[in-house]
């Protein structure tokens, strides 16, 4: 057992069997407590610069727990999980962890003079359409692996592990082109993020992504929002592939950007146009069948990493809210922001630095 797990945390085989997965063909390869989980410390967490996944399950839960001690074994149980779930040497996989500014709250868990002042629920934009029990919560896990089913059980493991103290609130699944390439093509049939945050350039990185202020347990951490995106395929596919790259701003086939059109989407979301601001974007897309109407629902699970959401998601957003082209073409149906601390040490657990 992990010493700072001690007194409060689960064991090994409690926590397992919790899962339902014990000698299973997920955990049951893992070995002994402490087998090395070298994909899960580290300085930052995982699934944030390291490389894109093609699958995602990303969840937001509810924490039922009564008390401070409650959330304290909620985050070492997943603690031990996900690095187990890491350690495994066949899983590709990444698993990134946030808290959003509900678990904050006052007479809750008195972490409310510890919440970070850019973490605060995001604004109502132009043109949303929000479900909110399809979005927000007090906590966030980021799941993004090699194949489905290894997601799929992941967010399962964790969901029972934790059951007895969160609730899983809504789940979102995700797929994209299976390379490592920045810009996978989107269901639209344009390439997604051209302008997304350079991470070969460290200082694009301290300027835009890794948080250096404000309450020193989210130093070395940045900020995760998530926003499910419906794009009215049906209403696209009907639209001629010139009138398509003028809204985007870019050739369909050959990705180059078209000049001259100062209302195009890649225009308006561009850093030049706001104020500098850069987006690390991580986004996916989904695929959830038809609606009763008998029309495709099917989108973009956006996903967008920065240092401060309010003077960068938010600012871009409010631009393309109010006169983005692509608003004809899209509905924004659920929304999330979330403060992701930095990485966890062997040792320790998630959340350490907040709640210690």
């Amino acid at each position: 057992m992990d010493p700072a797990l001690n007194g409060r945390g689960m064991s090994r085989r409690l926590v397992l069997a919790g899962t339902g997965l014990l000698g299973g063909s997920l955990l049951g390869a893992t070995g002994c407590s402490d087998a090395p989980s070298r994909a899960f410390y580290g300085v930052h967490q995982s699934g944030i610069t390291t490389p894109v996944l093609p699958f995602l399950q990303i969840a937001g839960f509810d924490v039922v727990a009564r008390d401070r001690d409650g959330l304290i074994e909620l985050l070492q149980t997943w603690t031990r999980v996900a690095a187990e779930l890491a350690s495994r040497p066949s899983a590709a996989l990444s698993l990134t962890f946030g808290f959003g500014p509900a678990l904050f709250a006052e007479g809750r868990f008195g972490l409310a003079a510890r919440r970070p002042p850019a973490l605060t629920e995001l604004p109502s934009f132009p043109g949303d359409s929000l479900d909110p029990a399809a979005g927000g919560g007090d906590l966030c896990i980021q799941i993004c692996a090699q194949h489905p089913t290894t997601a799929h059980d992941a967010v399962r493991a964790l969901v029972n592990a934790g059951r007895s103290n969160a609730r899983l609130r809504w789940r979102q699944v995700g797929f994209r082109d299976g390379d490592d390439g920045a810009d996978p093509t989107g269901l639209f049939g344009f390439r997604d993020g051209t302008a997304s945050l350079d991470l070969t350039s460290q200082q694009e990185q301290v300027d835009h992504l890794w948080v250096s202020d404000g309450p020193a347990w989210l130093h070395g951490g940045t900020y995760l929002v998530v926003r499910r995106i419906r794009l009215l395929l049906d209403t696209w596919d009907r639209t001629d592939i010139a009138t398509q790259e003028t809204i985007i701003g870019r050739r369909r086939d050959s990705n180059d950007r078209l000049g001259g059109v100062p209302t195009a989407h890649v225009q308006l979301a561009s850093p030049e146009a706001n104020g500098g601001a850069k987006l690390l974007r991580r986004s996916y897309s989904y695929d959830a069948g038809t609606d009763p109407n008998g029309l495709m629902d099917a989108g973009l699970i956006f996903i967008c990493f920065q240092r401060d959401p309010q003077r960068q998601f938010v600012a871009i957003q409010q631009r393309l809210g109010s006169s983005d082209p692509l608003n004809g073409y899209s509905q924004h149906l659920a929304s999330g922001v979330f403060a992701c601390p930095a990485g966890v040490e062997r040792g320790s657990w998630i959340g350490a630095s907040l709640l210690s």
